[in-house]
């Protein structure tokens, strides 16, 4: 399962054409996080023509945290280079890069006049960029859309190894802002932050440049927490 999801998106238009991107190469899990024109949006429903289903069944959130809470793997999609120390995957490695036991993908797309700020592309895995010209990589959001669906539909026909099955289940990203959550209450008890909010997204950067880390691994991290806590 492959998620879309539409950071604070600024015109109907783009996310009908995104849903009929997404319609033309199977995919139907739109997540739109605080839509700037509310929703139901008339601009949105005429524009995706016959792909009305994916405009009615979106799944509309309030927060990016509430959207990618239940994915195992994400992606930022950017064309803008960013000072962070973040992996790069480009749209036809999209499949590939991700890992095997990852059930749930998300790519997510930023505002069409500025994108998605680095808070925001903290909680990906890593940044998706599109194989472009290098003087003129600025793609409008519907396009991008469309491309990236279009690689992703065109992995699905590449095998890949089967999986062991013993291979542990990944983390879902709620389970990661669970841990965040522990593990900023205690360093901030332990008077760490002298500048909270660069510095936690510092540590959200460390922990998702970890592809596959599982469920239980997770849990080993905060009894690791915990047992400091109480040292």
């Amino acid at each position: 399962m492959v998620a879309i999801i539409l950071v604070e998106p600024q015109m109907g238009e783009n996310i009908g054409a995104t849903a009929r991107a997404m319609k033309n190469f199977e995919l139907s899990d739109l997540r739109i996080v605080s839509p700037r024109d509310g929703w139901p949006n008339e601009k949105a429903q005429n524009m995706s023509v016959g792909a009305i289903d994916l405009i009615e069944n979106a799944a509309i959130h309030n927060s990016l945290k509430s959207a990618i809470a239940d994915l195992e793997y994400v992606y930022a999609a950017t064309a803008a280079s960013r000072d962070m120390n973040k992996g790069y995957v480009l749209s036809k490695n999209v499949m590939q890069e991700a890992p095997m036991q990852a059930s749930k993908v998300g790519v997510m797309f930023g505002r069409e006049s500025s994108g998605l700020n680095n808070q925001e592309i903290a909680y990906a895995n890593k940044i998706l960029t599109i194989d472009t010209d290098v003087n003129f990589s600025s793609l409008n959001i519907a396009h991008a859309v469309a491309v990236i669906c279009y690689e992703i539909f065109q992995a699905k026909n590449q095998p890949r190894k089967d999986l062991d099955h013993d291979v542990e289940k990944l983390a879902a990203h709620q389970e990661l802002e669970y841990f965040y959550e522990h593990l900023f209450s205690v360093l901030e008890k332990k008077h760490f932050f002298k500048n909270p909010e660069p510095m936690q997204q510092k540590i959200r950067n460390i922990f998702t440049r970890i592809d596959n880390l599982s469920h239980k691994e997770l849990q080993t991290l905060r009894g690791i927490v915990t047992c400091l806590d109480k040292r």
